[in-house]
Parts: structure tokens; sequence; C-alpha cells
């Protein structure tokens, strides 16, 4: 006689993880998301107020109504913008000397760094210690000694 053997599934025992890795990584995803999105909302926040102002006329800028929304949006301030002359010559001044300013500054950055990298010479690294602490200086406490 055969005897017939019965497989039956072992339920497996549930283990108890107070505290599981899984767990605290998904609630510090779900603080980090959070936080970034107020973040992102704070920052956000004063490029979209001024969209939403271009797109309001002189007279609903001065009204006492609800500032973030526009009643009725015009394209007339952009147009009057670029119809204009003088934005147009003064955006071309800029864009002529933003382009003159990245060329003079790559002509002379460029083999500088090269040198500084490439060629070992007395006091090279001191020089390049030099360069990398003055990135620590902030731009604005250049303009201080001009006032």
């Amino acid at each position: 006689m055969t005897t017939a053997a019965i497989a039956t599934a072992a339920t497996p025992g549930r283990s108890r993880k107070y505290g599981s890795i899984s767990r605290d990584r998904r609630w510090a995803l779900r603080w980090s998301y959070f936080f970034l999105t107020v973040f992102a909302i704070f920052f956000l926040m004063p490029p979209v107020y001024m969209l939403i102002t271009s797109l309001k006329t002189s007279a609903e800028i001065s009204a006492a109504t609800n500032p973030w929304w526009a009643y009725h949006p015009t394209l007339s301030n952009y147009i009057e913008l670029l119809s204009s002359s003088q934005y147009l010559t003064f955006f071309r001044n800029s864009a002529l000397v933003s382009v003159i300013v990245v060329a003079i500054t790559m002509l002379i950055s460029v083999p500088a760094a090269f040198a500084l990298s490439r060629m070992r010479f007395w006091g090279s690294a001191t020089l390049a210690t030099g360069v990398f602490l003055i990135y620590l200086i902030p731009e604005t406490l250049l303009f201080i000694p001009l006032f």
C-alpha cells in the first residue's frame, strides 16, 4: 500500500520588527518630501506672483482685489515691452557684454587652470589652495569697499 503524504503550506511566522529600517526610511522620505514641498512652494511664490502681476493691467494692479488672481489676463505688457525699441537695445547690449565677458574669462581661466593642474612649480600648491579659498568669500562682501 502506498501512503500519500499530504503537504501543507506552513504559514510563516510573522516577524515582529519594531522600528525596522524600511519603516524608518519611509518616514524619513515622507518628511523629506514634505519639507521639500514646503521649500519649493516658498521659493516659487515670488516668480509666480511676478508672472500673475505681469498679466494684469495697471488699473488691476493698483486695485484692492485679490493679488494672486488675474481677473482679466492680458499680454499687453509683454507686447508693449517687446515693441519698445529701448528694450531691444538694452537686451542686445546685455547679451553682447555677457558674451565678451565669458570669452575673455575663458581665454584667461582655461590656460591658468591647465597650468595649475599639470605644471609643478615652486608654490603651485599654495597658489591652488589660495585660489580655492577665494571661492569661500561671498561676492556681496566685495561690494562693501565700493560704498
